[in-house]
């Protein structure tokens, strides 16, 4: 089934749109292995129903439920035998755990994140359908108990995950998006997150040409996932802590980051660090267009092109950056302005560089081919 594909930015200006209604319909997130979207939830969903409320992110209660491996009668509470006045015995559901768990929290507003909905049984989605449906809002005939609202997310079916499709009573009870990879939203993530430079460097360098994996391999295989390229710098970050910020990158560590992130992901990041010297940073570009390094060989003037353009986030550095670009071997210059400035009419941003109004004049034709 094709779902709705959105990217953070996107989904992160709907939020506040969902959680404006009067009846909030549960969204469920779905993307490839280790793509972040547990953490966009605990992050940018929570923090966006809370300012709908006039509140913090802190402020809500938040429960998170692995779904994979759950029992249905364990999620929704089980039927007890109880001796009644009478002297006869019935049965008598129990809570479910997931209300006595919101119950023990005591916020005013939490919550719920079905984590990997799509590894729960058929049963387990069965119990989940009045949790999902808006107008229900309940879970083994208990009400759930007031201003609590649910998220799930899961794994495309084909990733190789032991993720199933929904079932259809519950696809039209949700809002389901498939979450696009965007490089700029993970480096934003990265840096804030201490994953090395080198890796956040080389992830943006090549990212056209799949440093992170588009899906998972057919065969059984590391590939590169953000969350694989994690756990790939915290041994960088281990490896230079003891040898030096400078050390040389031996074949121990490159074996361990190939063990995380396959070897096609682990070459491309092993070639960057022998060039990462000859190609100026995103930062030098900023700081100094006309004046910081300027690579001989073509490649290396590509890598730098590409810096170049995501060193850009606003108008003038926009402008800053077409005065690089400028500077590169005439091909590239077109190639790489043409990008550029692809992307500064995406975004909505404007230069006041002349030269690169004159080279938008010109180039216009290719730039609306090109579509960057």
């Amino acid at each position: 089934m094709a779902h709705q594909i959105v990217n953070l930015e996107t989904l992160t200006e709907m939020l506040p749109i969902v959680y404006a209604s009067d009846v909030i319909q549960p969204l469920v997130i779905v993307g490839m292995t280790g793509g972040g979207k547990t953490q966009f939830c605990k992050t940018e969903v929570r923090k966006a129903f809370a300012e709908s409320k006039g509140l913090i992110a802190d402020d809500i209660g938040f429960i998170s439920v692995r779904m994979a491996g759950k029992d249905s009668v364990e999620f929704s509470g089980a039927s007890l035998p109880f001796k009644g006045d009478d002297g006869h015995y019935a049965m008598q559901p129990t809570k479910p755990p997931l209300i006595l768990a919101i119950e023990r929290l005591g916020t005013k507003y939490t919550m719920v994140l079905l984590d990997e909905l799509h590894q729960g049984s058929a049963d387990i989605q069965k119990v989940c359908s009045d949790m999902l449906d808006p107008k229900e809002h309940s879970i083994g005939g208990w009400p759930l108990p007031e201003g609590t609202f649910i998220v799930a997310t899961g794994n495309r079916t084909q990733d190789k995950s032991g993720a199933s499709r929904l079932l259809a009573m519950l696809t039209d009870r949700v809002a389901i998006f498939e979450l696009e990879f965007s490089i700029d939203s993970w480096s934003e993530w990265a840096y804030a997150n201490e994953v090395h430079p080198l890796v956040i460097e080389c992830a943006k360098a090549y990212d056209s040409e799949g440093f992170f994996a588009k899906s998972v391999p057919a065969a059984d295989e590391q590939y590169c996932s953000p969350r694989s390229v994690t756990m790939a710098s915290q041994h960088l970050n281990a490896f230079f802590k003891i040898n030096g910020a400078d050390a040389y990158l031996s074949n121990t560590i490159r074996a361990l980051v190939a063990s995380n992130i396959g070897y096609g992901a682990t070459t491309m990041l092993f070639k960057y660090a022998e060039i990462r010297g000859e190609v100026p940073t995103e930062r030098d570009i900023q700081r100094d267009p006309e004046g910081c390094l300027l690579p001989s060989q073509t490649g290396h003037q590509m890598i730098a092109g590409h810096n170049a353009i995501t060193s850009a986030f606003d108008g003038d550095s926009l402008g800053i950056a077409f005065n690089y670009i400028l500077r590169l071997r005439p091909d590239l210059q077109i190639s790489m302005g043409c990008r550029l400035l692809s992307l500064a009419g995406r975004k909505g941003w404007t230069s006041n560089n002349p030269l690169a109004n004159q080279f938008l004049a010109k180039h216009s034709d290719l730039i609306t081919i090109m579509g960057v």
